[in-house]
């Protein structure tokens, strides 16, 4: 089992166990257990509000601001808030913490030594972060839990994927399982990218979808750095959440 359950939360990225640090709710969305050993997750919940938020936006360093500084309020409080997450997770690993810069298509520059994926979604947002010498990269994603739009499905899902999904909700009573599959190939992609720097469409991943909370995503672009993704997913408060990591070599 590549994400061996954990019981106990540490403070120090020399134990094993993950860390998940919750901000606004009074239980963690996000279960130890989904996430990778060594791991630091944090995660924010906000209400909706009329006005964006800034406040965690106007607490980065400078550097990060500037990065989306012509952008509307939106998207700065979203900017702001799975940023905020980030620099939470990466006291894990760090005590004096560079700015987080942004590389290709946006992929957010982590520390050296540090790999790491950002995700925000309605009213949550969250940052994965772990160790390099135990994960070349992780991806981590979260969506609201409810159906996707008409029409999404068929678009995002391949044939054999399409019939797996629709036989494990029959056959386990499973319900969401569409929108799992689309954020386990959101979290599949974070994963990819970094290792590639090119982008994969929703069709260059097979995901095989398993109703125990896991699930393997067979890459089919190539060249690629890894055969297949392995991941966990989880639907918990409301929400979609999965995550994704490759064993370092």
């Amino acid at each position: 089992m590549m994400y061996p359950a954990t019981t106990t939360a540490t403070t120090t990225a020399m134990q094993d166990a993950a860390v998940v640090e919750s901000f606004g709710a009074a239980q963690s969305t996000i279960p130890r257990g989904l996430l990778p050993h060594g791991a630091a997750c944090a995660e924010l919940h906000s209400a909706p509000t009329k006005q964006p938020d800034l406040q965690y936006f106007q607490s980065l360093p400078v550097e990060e601001q500037a990065l989306v500084g012509t952008a509307v309020d939106r998207r700065k409080a979203d900017f702001g808030d799975s940023r905020w997450c980030a620099h939470q997770a990466l006291k894990s690993f760090m005590d004096v913490q560079p700015p987080i810069l942004r590389g290709p298509r946006g992929m957010p520059l982590f520390p050296d030594g540090i790999a790491g994926s950002l995700t925000h979604t309605e009213g949550f947002r969250a940052a994965l972060l772990a160790p390099t010498h135990r994960w070349q990269s992780v991806g981590i994603d979260a969506e609201v839990a409810r159906p996707l739009p008409e029409g999404v499905f068929s678009t995002i899902a391949r044939p054999g994927e399409q019939r797996r999904i629709r036989n494990t909700m029959r056959s386990e009573d499973l319900q969401l399982l569409d929108t799992v599959l689309f954020s386990a190939k959101e979290a599949t992609y974070k994963a990819w990218f970094p290792l590639t720097h090119r982008f994969l469409d929703f069709d260059q991943a097979d995901i095989d979808l398993r109703a125990d909370g896991t699930f393997t995503s067979y890459l089919l672009a190539r060249p690629v750095p890894v055969p297949f993704i392995q991941g966990r997913w989880t639907i918990r408060n409301g929400y979609v959440i999965t995550v994704t990591a490759v064993p370092a070599n």
